[in-house]
């Protein structure tokens, strides 16, 4: 368990978080040193140094915006499989959690989901990726999504002209799906906003999925 923290050094991290989640960037020790009313940048660069040695901040390399939160607990979560009627991040659908520097993190209640199938390939989504997904009910013609159509899970090219609902794949073998009264159960589950390859320490490449 990482040393307990002064209060100052508790209210600086609360600070930093709070950032990270809002702007998905840590702060500058100048915004720091502003917040909390710091006559140098020397003040926070020892609070920073202690939260680091405590465990809590971790620094990325050397650059105004170079830190990142250290938060064990928090994860975001693998979903094997997706079923009607059933809230995304049901427990049961988690089947493991994939801890982020918070500064990845952009997305609140962000979830991955990992593909299967070859009908993404020609956009570079391949089988056994993870897509980290923003969960949102709707979506823009030409944004790569994630829907579920009668209880099952697919990552599609979303287009829209008018009533006219098509889902479309990145691979040729495939036609594309149009969405009708007789279709069924059809609903957006969330925007793939990037495709995660490689998961081994310490980098994680990021390949953002262009619209």
């Amino acid at each position: 368990m990482p040393p307990s923290l002064t209060e100052r050094q508790a209210q600086v991290l609360q600070f930093i978080t709070a950032y990270l989640a809002d702007h998905g960037f840590p702060p500058t020790q100048r915004e720091i040193m502003r917040r909390f009313k710091m006559k140098s940048t020397r003040g926070v660069a020892r609070h920073l140094e202690a939260l680091e040695k405590k465990g809590h901040l971790t620094r990325l390399h050397r650059g105004a915006r170079a830190l990142a939160v250290q938060s064990p607990a928090r994860g975001i979560p693998v979903i094997g499989k997706v079923a009607a009627g059933q809230p995304i991040l049901a427990t049961e659908n988690v089947e493991e959690r994939i801890d982020l520097n918070r500064s990845f993190a952009r997305w609140r209640d962000a979830f991955f989901l990992k593909v299967k199938g070859d009908s993404m390939i020609q956009a570079g989504i391949l089988e056994g990726d993870y897509l980290l997904v923003k969960p949102q009910p709707t979506a823009e013609t030409g944004e790569i999504v994630v829907a579920l159509l009668n209880g099952e899970a697919t990552v599609k090219r979303f287009s829209k002209k008018g009533d006219r609902i098509l889902l479309h794949s990145a691979n040729p073998a495939y036609a594309p799906i149009e969405i009708t009264q007789r279709s069924g159960d059809f609903r957006i589950i969330g925007k793939a906003m990037a495709v995660v390859r490689s998961l081994t320490a310490p980098m994680i490449r990021f390949e953002t999925v262009r619209d």
